[in-house]
């Protein structure tokens, strides 16, 4: 029996990676879906996204398999989404405790904005500003707390 075809796919900066996963994942997927996780792993990519939006058909053997490339990639430090499920396997995602180590989202673009990192607002410096107002009030250093005596009691 054929394997079936599972693809690997990265963005444009490298930093997503995308699992494509067959009609039926099944325990044949099980090499060609290690084989795409181990190409993505490579590419040291941050998160990971499962595409099933041509999956019609998960067994046990197949949810077994997500559960490992979950487990994987979250020990790795990689955020791991999950888009174009059936309402069905959504269902059984939920029910085997698969949404508490990943991401559902409803489609790639989805996954991209929460995957992407926060952006951070640089404070930009003024050159024309002002020096701090002087205070009245005494400069004040910090102390160290002092030692702990020991009693016999």
């Amino acid at each position: 029996m054929a394997q079936p075809e599972v693809g690997a796919r990265q963005d444009s900066t490298g930093t997503l990676g995308y699992i494509d996963f067959p009609r039926d994942v099944t325990a044949q997927t099980r090499e060609n879906a290690y084989a795409a996780y181990n190409q993505l792993a490579v590419q040291r990519v941050k998160a990971i996204g499962f595409n099933f939006s041509a999956t019609d058909y998960l067994n046990s053997a197949g949810i077994g398999l997500i559960i490992s490339l979950v487990e994987d990639a979250t020990t790795a430090g990689r955020k791991v989404f999950a888009y174009g499920l059936n309402s069905h396997n959504r269902k059984l995602f939920r029910m085997v405790g698969l949404t508490e180590r990943l991401t559902l989202v409803a489609d790639e673009s989805e996954m991209q904005s929460k995957a992407a990192p926060p952006t951070v607002v640089a404070e930009t410096a003024v050159e024309d500003a002002a020096p701090p107002a002087a205070t009245d009030a005494p400069e004040v250093q910090a102390k160290a707390a002092p030692p702990v005596e020991k009693t016999d009691a």
